[in-house]
């Protein structure tokens, strides 16, 4: 669709006039000041989770993290930290002993705190990542922290999975972090670096480097690999017995799946094979096996979309896609995996509102502000109640899933304007 030039150009002047005001320097100082004060603000209030601000309809404050400090003193203690194999079983690949290990050196009462304030900045970071990239030079570097760290404060408090990932004190935020630096800012030698070392950390990361590899962007492919590897390596030569206990039985030997993949965990799981053992369904209706294929089709697809975009320029809208298949693809997908939910607003910038993918985008981004959790547990069983539970068990996965057809049936026509940062400084310079 070829828009009039003068419609171009009513944008671009509205644009150039809103970064002009909030370029300006004081303005530019006070939004950073008054992010970065959010940030810390939010940091506390997370770790006072009996404040009705926040987390006080939560009782799991911090149980994940909580529980890789028991997992690392069981190291020091047994030497194998996978070893017993139980509630808060460490079900990261030995990789992640290294990222873990510092935690050790905290200040135990100030943990949570330090956790919480590192998690909050990683956001802001992803977010401002993803701001810069989209609007390249647009705005100055306080406009962009201060906006992200605003982004990242309101994010947590009103989007549950990030509100989930703080309150279990997950990962989620890091990672994200480290993948949107990667894809959207990192060039040269260093690009996959940080990919490499999430998939060293968490293993879902790692169908990035099945993307690099699609783009024949070798030199990124293979430096995430050598990554991951040398970081597993030295996890190996460190704790032997541990990283063989890991790909011998949790891996390789499904022991992480086969107590995670039935009863009541498929209650609170948004993966596609979840969706499949629990009602209407039946518990073992799905093999190993085609729970695989079903998982590896929904992949393709993803990774089809993403590649389509990415011809179009529409890295950020393609980082999406991928980051959604690496989730629900998952043999388990818990609801603080969807941390990069707040990206999802982003895409209208990317892709113009009239986009039905920028649409979907944004109607997935609301589902997700909805505390699905408390309708999957219905107290009786009529047919109401069975609809609902139905619905709010696999209303991740399936707002997810529509936004990866959404991007799949993407055309180019479909992109109504030039994406404000792609716009010429003619257009700027004139305004």
């Amino acid at each position: 669709m070829n828009w009039p030039p003068t419609s171009v150009q009513s944008v671009t002047n509205r644009y150039a006039r809103a970064l002009a005001i909030v370029n300006t320097r004081w303005l530019a100082l006070i939004i950073a000041v008054s992010g970065a004060a959010l940030v810390v603000a939010m940091s506390w209030l997370i770790n006072h989770p009996t404040l009705w601000t926040f987390t006080s309809h939560y009782n799991y404050g911090f149980g994940d993290l909580q529980g890789r400090l028991v997992n690392l003193h069981q190291l020091e203690q047994t030497g194998n930290i996978y070893v017993p194999f139980g509630h808060f079983a460490f079900t990261y690949p030995p990789g992640a002993i290294l990222f873990f290990w510092p935690i050790l050196w905290a200040p135990a009462q100030h943990l949570t705190l330090l956790w919480s304030a590192a998690s909050l900045v990683a956001l802001a970071g992803a977010m401002a990542t993803a701001i810069t990239y989209l609007l390249p030079r647009r705005l100055a570097p306080l406009a962009v922290a201060g906006i992200s760290c605003w982004t990242a404060v309101l994010a947590a408090a009103f989007i549950v999975p990030v509100t989930e990932c703080f309150t279990w004190g997950q990962t989620g935020t890091i990672l994200l972090c480290f993948v949107t630096l990667d894809l959207l800012t990192i060039h040269g030698p260093p690009k996959g670096v940080l990919v490499g070392l999430a998939t060293a950390v968490k293993i879902y990361p790692g169908l990035f480097i099945l993307v690099w590899l699609l783009r024949r962007e070798w030199r990124a492919a293979v430096t995430a690999l050598g990554t991951a590897s040398s970081l597993t390596g030295l996890a190996w030569l460190l704790w032997p017995s541990s990283a063989s206990t890991f790909f011998t039985q949790v891996f390789l030997g499904g022991k992480d799946y086969a107590r995670l993949a039935g009863g009541a965990d498929t209650l609170k799981s948004s993966s596609l094979t979840a969706l499949f053992q629990r009602a209407p369904f039946h518990i073992g209706l799905l093999s190993p096996k085609e729970s695989l294929a079903l998982s590896a089709a929904a992949a393709l697809i993803a990774l089809i979309a993403a590649h389509r975009l990415w011809r179009q320029s529409c890295e950020l809208s393609a980082l999406v896609i991928v980051l959604i298949a690496s989730v629900i693809c998952a043999p388990v997908t818990w609801d603080h995996y969807f941390a990069f939910a707040p990206l999802l607003f982003l895409m209208p910038l990317e892709l113009g509102m009239k986009s039905p993918l920028a649409r979907t985008a944004v109607v997935t981004g609301l589902v997700m502000m909805v505390p699905w959790f408390f309708f999957r547990q219905p107290l009786d069983h009529t047919w109401w109640t069975a609809t609902y539970a139905f619905v709010a068990r696999g209303a991740l996965l399936f707002a997810t899933l529509a936004v990866i057809i959404a991007a799949f049936f993407q055309k180019p026509s479909d992109r109504p304007l030039p994406r404000l940062a792609g716009l010429d400084e003619s257009y700027l310079s004139s305004s």
